[in-house]
């Protein structure tokens, strides 16, 4: 709720409301007269603790320029978005633990320093940014995927899996390249362990090694950064799908603020925040259960 609250005041700060948006006439009383029938002339105060208790009984709020509820208009861009997170994650995991794992076995070697490098690159450059060069890349200069991820009428994102490559990729670059430097960093804590020194000693196969030791050994930090990327994957919708034009919540949310639709913006912020808890509260248990005898 504190998240939803600092985002409903933002948005009462903001210059306009959903009253200036959506008359197309600078007449003060055109303007009040439609603020008075959305509500929005109330005290700031007024109407956060209305928005509060409305959504503790399960109410998210009405849009201004609709008059639509604010879980019928986030119905299908919801859906779109756990759609992408559903490609964008296992991507970003494999992506992830891959890389890291091939650098944590090799501390030091250059096949770690250029792989560390290649990550710290990654999470330098703005989201935006990477997903604008791989829709430059792919479509643009391969023409393998289109220009936009759009999806059709009455339809949803898999009527076009070819759209969803772009973002899920975009999401899975960046997220993968943190998950690489904290799946390094529990391999390598693993791999110098006494009992993995004792079983490459021993001569057993590299990769057996692996398997049997070094992974088991890094299995708890591994699953909570692994758990830890799924809000990442559900929050990087926002920036990603704006730069593709999909249809999804991080499309809606731009659109929100800039109708200044206060009162679901806040909501939408709720249900990410909830998202976000709820996978780190996932992490911390999975933590506990992986490191308990």
């Amino acid at each position: 709720m504190c998240s939803g609250s600092v985002v409903f005041l933002i948005m009462v700060w903001l210059p306009g409301d959903a009253a200036t948006v959506a008359v197309h006439t600078p007449d003060p009383e055109r303007i009040a007269e439609l603020r008075a029938q959305m509500g929005i002339d109330q005290p700031t105060l007024h109407r956060l603790l209305s928005w509060w208790g409305g959504l503790l009984h399960g109410e998210g709020g009405t849009l201004h320029g609709s008059g639509r509820s604010v879980w019928s208009a986030i119905e299908i861009p919801v859906r779109n978005s756990a759609i992408l997170v559903a490609f964008a994650w296992p991507l970003l995991v494999i992506l992830g633990c891959t890389l890291g794992i091939a650098a944590g076995t090799a501390v030091g070697s250059a096949r770690d320093t250029g792989l560390s490098t290649g990550a710290q690159a990654t999470l330098a450059v703005p989201e935006f940014a990477t997903t604008t060069l791989l829709l430059v890349i792919l479509s643009g200069i391969l023409h393998l995927v289109p220009a936009v991820s759009l999806v059709p009428p009455g339809g949803t994102p898999l009527d076009r899996p070819e759209g969803l490559f772009v973002p899920a990729l975009g999401i899975a670059v960046t997220g993968g390249a943190w998950l690489q430097r904290m799946v390094r960093a529990a391999v390598a804590d693993a791999h110098v362990l006494p009992h993995v020194a004792a079983a490459r000693l021993s001569g057993m196969h590299p990769l057996a090694v692996l398997v049997r030791h070094t992974l088991p050994a890094a299995s708890a930090p591994v699953a909570q950064a692994c758990a830890a990327t799924v809000p990442y994957a559900v929050t990087g919708t926002v920036v990603v799908e704006n730069v593709v034009g999909f249809p999804g919540i991080g499309t809606l949310v731009a659109n929100l603020i800039a109708n200044r639709e206060t009162e679901a913006t806040a909501t939408v912020t709720v249900l990410l925040a909830v998202i976000t808890m709820t996978a780190f509260l996932v992490a911390d248990r999975k933590t506990t259960d992986v490191g308990s005898p």
